[in-house]
């Protein structure tokens, strides 16, 4: 390190040394920058019973008890409190500087905001916000909480702050010059419109989707979609600035109403999805019983305080969103059709929802991606969600598919049944041309090896038909492992029910490994001794597209 080096970087540290006590007593340096980032310089009282005046607070027994702001850990983040919460800030302003200020408390949720700001000789100027307040009061139109501040270049002022709220306490405080919150808001509003924009198109487009194949599952995620969009319309602030401006008890019920409509539909197309009450009755019953919550947790958003309706909206969402992950992890296991899918829209929705739940219990500092974790959670689900329904179109085509090759072969091979092994295979050969005509792979095994095969099955693993026959269908896998796995669950599905339904992977002579969706079928019921009847389905394509949604990168604001 050069002499100039460690001159600058003793010069830097003796600098933030100097710093820090001004920092540790609520005080802060402006100069020529276009923001200031106050949050953490803030010192706080917490007034329990919300009855001081600004008068009590400037009491020198009062100010004694303001105490500093943590400088790690969660910050102005003061959880779910029904005191006031009192701030304070000395802001020691150069002479060079501008006097006219923005003041910014980005979270649109609060209730009641207080701006106390140096005016003429010794007295104070009073401005108000909060969500509560007709949006056409604010001195500023924006959906967060802006006010005023002039300073004085060369002098020191200080700034006092009362925050009262039903919900969480959050003092995300920044201070702008006009041009740069403008300019800072293009790109917020601009992510915010992409959302909203998002949300309606997914909406109109699963609504179509409704209107063509009219599965009601199109229809409760199209509820889902806009309980979801209204819920964070009141939590971003739009709502009250765009829609409802006038009414402003929307801004206390709909937060928590909206979650708990989403909730609500959530679950019921978790349920239709899955088609829970039949393929697992006990995790339905308890997601019936949480639908039961949810429908009480709403009615009760219209009566209870907002306060006890937040509690409840995020507690009932840790243990649904939880459940949808759960469901998710069983359903790829049980090899359900847009599992993965389904499993990584709940996962990142939990995600989400954790995060804001613990920002909103004040454990978790308050930032942009913090106070937004169920925006985006939500953003990602709801596309997801739209992929699952999507490859539901695509799996059905395929059932449908298979079924009918299933009929013909069964058709096909009806009076050979009857028959001893050697006539089985000359029929198989008399209706060789209708077999071979068929879209999916076709064979018939008699002890696990390859007695006939159609020429579509021999192309997609890239054998010829003789080649194949009289060959182990352990040839195809890829290894022992894959094999074992194949053999154990198809043969006690064969057993159990006399036909089996799987996704595997099988290896082509080239060396390629591919996805294909197995279907088999017992000559007689319950035998696979007996021989069996399998169809493949080359399903590489859907496979690839599910992958790569999957391996997607998050999105952030």
């Amino acid at each position: 390190m050069t002499a100039r080096r460690m001159g600058r970087w003793l010069l830097g540290l003796c600098w933030l040394l100097a710093m820090a006590p001004a920092a540790a007593q609520g005080e802060f340096a402006i100069g020529t920058e276009d923001h200031y980032v106050l949050t953490r310089a803030f010192s706080y009282i917490v007034d329990e019973d919300g009855r001081l005046t600004l008068d009590d607070v400037l009491k020198p027994s009062v100010q004694a008890t303001f105490q500093s702001i943590p400088q790690t850990g969660h910050g102005a983040n003061f959880g779910f409190t029904s005191a006031a919460i009192w701030l304070r800030i000395r802001l020691r302003v150069a002479p060079t500087a501008p006097g006219d200020w923005l003041l910014e408390l980005a979270y649109p949720p609060l209730d009641r905001v207080d701006l106390f700001a140096p005016g003429p000789g010794s007295s104070y100027r009073h401005q108000t916000g909060g969500d509560l307040l007709p949006f056409a009061t604010r001195a500023i139109p924006h959906r967060n909480h802006v006010l005023r501040v002039d300073l004085v270049p060369g002098a020191t002022s200080i700034l006092y702050l009362r925050l009262k709220s039903e919900g969480t306490v959050v003092a995300p405080v920044t201070l702008w010059r006009a041009a740069a919150l403008w300019q800072h808001d293009q790109a917020a509003y601009g992510l915010l419109s992409l959302y909203f924009g998002l949300l309606i198109g997914l909406l109109f487009y699963n609504l179509l989707l409704f209107l063509s194949v009219r599965d009601v599952g199109y229809l409760i995620y199209v509820a889902f979609v806009a309980s979801m969009a209204v819920g964070q319309a009141a939590l971003t602030g739009l709502g009250a600035q765009f829609v409802w401006a006038d009414w402003t008890w929307l801004n206390n019920v709909l937060p928590a109403a909206g979650m708990s409509a989403a909730a609500i539909f959530g679950l019921m197309f978790t349920r239709h999805f899955l088609s829970s009450a039949v393929r697992m009755p006990r995790t339905d019953w308890f997601m019936r019983v949480q639908l039961a919550a949810w429908i009480l947790t709403l009615i009760g958003t219209l009566v209870l305080t907002y306060t006890v309706a937040t509690w409840l909206v995020t507690g009932l969402a840790m243990v649904s969103v939880a459940t949808g992950v759960v469901v998710g992890v069983h359903s790829i296991y049980r090899e359900f059709a847009g599992a993965r899918l389904f499993f990584g829209a709940w996962f990142v929705l939990f995600l989400g929802a954790l995060m804001l739940a613990l920002h909103n219990a004040g454990l978790l500092p308050s930032n942009a991606f913090t106070a937004n974790s169920l925006l985006i959670g939500s953003a990602l689900e709801m596309v997801l969600l739209s992929f699952a329904l999507a490859d539901r179109i695509n799996v059905a085509r395929r059932f449908k598919e298979m079924a009918q090759a299933r009929i013909a072969a069964e058709h096909a091979m009806v009076e050979a049944l009857t028959q001893s092994q050697d006539q089985l295979r000359e029929a198989l050969r008399e209706r060789e041309a209708i077999l071979n005509s068929m879209r999916v792979g076709i064979a018939l095994s008699l002890r696990r090896r390859y007695e006939w095969v159609n020429q579509k099955l021999a192309l997609m693993v890239g054998y010829l038909p003789d080649a194949l026959i009289g060959q182990s269908a352990r040839m195809l896998h890829p290894d022992a492992e894959s094999w074992e796995r194949f053999s154990a669950k198809s043969r006690a599905a064969l057993l159990e029910t006399g036909a089996y339904v799987g996704e595997h992977q099988l290896r082509r002579s080239s060396g390629e490994v591919f996805w294909v969706e197995i279907s088999g079928n017992c000559l007689r019921p319950n035998d696979p001794d007996s021989g069996v009847i399998w169809t493949y389905l080359d399903i590489s394509v859907p496979r690839r597209l599910e992958e790569a949604a999957d391996l997607a990168p998050p999105v952030s604001t």
